[in-house]
């Protein structure tokens, strides 16, 4: 009988959870360990008394150590029996109950694919001793929030431990909504630059709410206020699965320069073409001339020469400090001054002086056409030209008192005519 003992005892030590001293239980799907104490020159008949679909002796019969597989949930005896080297034999039993596994069920509540951001509870179907999700927590329940495979490994009353149906959770990333401002000026355009960003898909909508009441769908977009005053924008982004964004920012609009500027004299002409320019805005930072020539200034108060007659328009653009910008125009109208001189008499006596006669004025140049006739007594031409720099000699002339005659279309397209007599003195 202390034989019998010493095995059962030994059975009980190698059960990995005891109920009662004559009952281990165990979870089916796994392999377990008996063994009794060894005796040298004994063999050792192992037998499981019951239905052998329970359970498996794998390896170890005839020695005092076995490996048995535990096929389904039952209950059955294990039977030893002990030969010594006598031939003497000795026997002890235990029973063993095997317990199915644990069937865990996780389920939902809500979306399993939705926006980075949001969540969605997973709960396991009852509770266990133990539920550890592979996320880390450890009640019937955890909440997702981020991509990937979710699962709970349990363990139930009987020690027995199995894991869950998995669940993909799909979490879609959701846009950045940002955008900067270019121009502040009222009665200006504000461009309005969507600078969102969605690290996966595209950016489906965006709508801007202009903060004067005014809705407005689109990426980037040009906007001119009216009033100057401070504004908050929102701009709201939506991705092609439906997230959302959002972001307001407040900016300020103000109210652009009011360009003006005087000039001195109020006309000029071809004789006195200057004129001086002053800014009269106030509070600018930079100014810019055009004076409508083909030359430019970034003087505040520059002298200009105006090099033809006509009709300019001169633009002062003005900026300030907030880089708000306006101009102005002033028409400028530069008189031609037709000048031109004939002398009475002349002397071709090659001395040098007053040698050759001609007319003589400024921007002659510039004339559109030039016909300039010397005639003697008897209405004969002596001399004429079409070109402003010939005059007539007078070397073939005979002293006395010639006519002449001149045609001109000015620069501006006017058409001036003059006659007179001249005196051939040697």
């Amino acid at each position: 009988m202390r034989k019998l003992k010493a095995i059962i005892l030994l059975l009980i030590a190698f059960a990995t959870q005891v109920v009662a001293q004559s009952t281990v239980h165990l979870c089916a799907g796994t392999n377990h360990n008996f063994g009794v104490p060894y005796t040298v020159g004994s063999s050792y008949n192992w037998q499981v008394q019951a239905n052998t679909a329970i359970a498996t002796i794998t390896s170890g019969n005839g020695t005092e150590h076995i490996i048995m597989d535990l096929n389904n949930s039952g209950v059955f005896q294990l039977l030893v029996e002990e030969i010594d080297v006598n031939g003497c034999s000795g026997y002890d039993s235990i029973l063993v109950e095997i317990h199915a596994l644990p069937n865990p069920n996780i389920f939902a509540l809500g979306p399993i694919s939705f926006c980075e951001g949001d969540s969605v509870l997973l709960q396991v179907d009852s509770a266990y001793v133990t539920q550890n999700w592979n996320n880390g927590t450890t009640s019937i329940y955890t909440y997702a929030d981020t991509s990937g495979n979710y699962f709970v490994n349990v363990t139930d009353a009987n020690g027995c431990s199995n894991r869950s149906n998995t669940i993909n959770i799909d979490v879609r990333p959701s846009p950045v909504a940002n955008f900067i401002v270019d121009g502040i000026c009222a009665n200006t355009p504000s461009q309005f630059v969507n600078t969102s960003t969605i690290s996966m898909g595209n950016i489906a909508n965006s709508i801007w709410y202009l903060g004067n009441g005014e809705v407005v769908n689109g990426d980037s977009l040009l906007y001119t206020y009216t009033y100057a005053g401070d504004y908050f924008t929102q701009l709201f982004v939506t991705s092609d699965y439906g997230c959302l964004d959002s972001i307001g920012k407040w900016y300020s609009i103000y109210n652009p320069p009011i360009a003006s500027f005087e000039y001195n004299p109020f006309s000029v002409s071809t004789l006195q073409p200057e004129m001086n320019f002053v800014t009269t805005t106030s509070n600018f930072i930079s100014v810019f001339w055009d004076f409508d020539d083909s030359t430019y200034s970034i003087l505040s108060n520059p002298l200009h020469e105006f090099e033809d007659p006509g009709i300019y328009d001169v633009m002062l653009m003005v900026s300030d400090s907030n880089q708000c910008v306006d101009s102005v125009i002033h028409r400028i109208t530069m008189y031609y001054d037709f000048v031109l001189f004939i002398p009475n008499t002349f002397t071709p006596d090659k001395d040098g002086i007053n040698d050759k006669f001609g007319p003589k004025g400024i921007r002659m140049e510039k004339y559109e056409s030039y016909e300039f006739t010397v005639f003697n007594r008897w209405g004969e031409k002596v001399f004429t030209t079409d070109k402003v720099s010939e005059q007539w000699d007078g070397v073939n002339g005979l002293l006395g008192t010639y006519t002449w005659s001149i045609i001109i279309i000015d620069e501006l397209g006017a058409v001036r005519k003059k006659v007179g007599e001249v005196m051939l003195i040697k």
